[in-house]
């Protein structure tokens, strides 16, 4: 009984709207998917020839929407610079690239806490860097 009491109250206290992920995520820090891609095609060794590493690398292949890691790096500097932003939601907004504000709220409820026209600015500059990199 008591088990079953502190996984209601674990499930309880998680809520990702909220930024509630978990004691597991507090201090974690949030790759893109980008960067994973990148990590996972520079390996200093060969990589492992198993499902769940060619599952991944297909994975983040797809949807990585970064090409360089330069292009990575300049758009977590953009993120960076809304103060308000955790890594969670740094993470969201660069691997999903909301179009908008409304978007991005609907997906990421908790950035409610940034004013609409910066989280716009934020994304239109987002927008145009997925454009223009080579």
């Amino acid at each position: 009984m008591a088990a079953r009491s502190r996984h209601r109250q674990l499930v309880e206290e998680e809520d990702a709207s909220a930024l509630k992920l978990g004691p597991e995520f507090n201090n974690a820090g949030c790759l893109l998917i980008s960067e994973v891609k990148y990590l996972l095609e520079n390996r200093d060794k060969p990589a492992p020839d198993t499902a769940v590493y060619n599952k991944t690398l297909d994975y983040v292949k797809t949807f990585a929407k970064f090409n360089t890691t330069e292009a990575a790096a300049a758009v977590r500097e953009i993120l960076r610079r809304e103060d308000q932003l955790t890594q969670f939601e740094t993470a969201q907004i660069a691997n999903l690239c909301p179009a908008d504000a409304e978007e991005a709220r609907s997906i990421v409820p908790s950035l409610v806490k940034v004013g609409e026209d910066s989280l716009q600015n934020l994304l239109s500059e987002i927008q145009t860097m997925r454009k223009f990199q080579s």
